[in-house]
């Protein structure tokens, strides 16, 4: 459980959102449109208590063969020792998204895969959810070994249109939800499989950020909230930094079950 709480962290990139293309007067505005996104590629070390690099984390945005549908993929790894207790588990996260008139992302379909060793043999696990806005449904499905498990369906809350987290994490970038200056909120809506639930967004004012001694002054901190399950935290909580070049450099998940306070960086060839 301990090493797993690892791969969940490099989830963490996902909530890194924010890349700047023009600066205000007093404020930077972090957006940038779609065509500008895709093709990135970053990877993530992971460290906790006095250990570095027990884990990683790579995320990427491709175009497909369809008009205005991106692949977006998040995968996490454990490395050495790490991967010899985990049973060389890695766990991965892809959705698909469709670019809508009005410039949004709208979630087609999110899977999420873990892949390990267990007694000499290989465990496959699959949770699909499918998205259907016209039905007004997501679709939950799960297998085990590429055999189907089982199936739910959930009616989507009348006046919402959820996303996935990685459809969420480009809307964000985008301004889909808003500009992203210091002291604006946004609450998400997402699925998971508690039900119809929010990521919270916060971006830190200047004497907040001030207060939290592992990022530095400059650049721009943000909070978010989210399903504890996806980290396996007490509470959810996470903070991510953007240095003044808008990369996220730096981010932390608090209270990782069986590990406290999980620290992930940018490697530095990215930098």
């Amino acid at each position: 459980m301990m090493f797993r709480g690892i791969l969940f962290w490099a989830l963490v990139p996902a909530l890194f959102f924010l890349v700047p293309v023009s600066a205000g007067a007093q404020e930077t505005v972090f957006t940038k449109s779609m065509q500008q996104m895709v093709g990135e590629d970053y990877l993530y070390a992971i460290d906790f208590l006095f250990f570095s690099r027990l884990a990683e984390g790579e995320l990427r945005l491709t175009e497909t063969d369809q008009p205005n549908i991106y692949r977006a993929e998040l995968v996490g790894r454990t490395l050495g020792i790490a991967s010899w207790l985990t049973g060389n588990r890695t766990q991965t996260y892809t959705s698909l998204m469709e670019l809508t008139p009005d410039g949004s992302l709208r979630s087609i379909e999110h899977d999420a895969q873990i892949v390990k060793r267990k007694w000499g043999k290989w465990k496959n696990r699959i949770r699909r959810h499918l998205y259907d806005y016209e039905q007004g449904t997501v679709l939950e499905e799960k297998f085990k070994e590429e055999v189907f498990h089982s199936r739910k369906e959930r009616e989507i809350p009348e006046g919402s249109q959820p996303v996935d987290m990685l459809t969420a994490f480009y809307n964000l970038r985008s301004g889909v939800y808003g500009p992203l200056v210091r002291g604006a909120q946004f609450l998400i809506p997402t699925y998971s499989g508690k039900g119809f639930v929010d990521i919270e967004i916060n971006v830190l004012t200047t004497e907040q950020q001030a207060k939290q001694s592992y990022f530095p002054s400059h650049g721009l901190l943000i909070s978010a909230n989210v399903d504890p399950e996806i980290f396996e935290t007490g509470g959810g909580g996470l903070y991510f930094w953007l240095n003044t070049k808008g990369i996220p450099e730096r981010g932390i998940v608090e209270d990782v079950i069986g590990m406290g306070d999980v620290r992930g960086s940018l490697d530095v060839e990215e930098l």
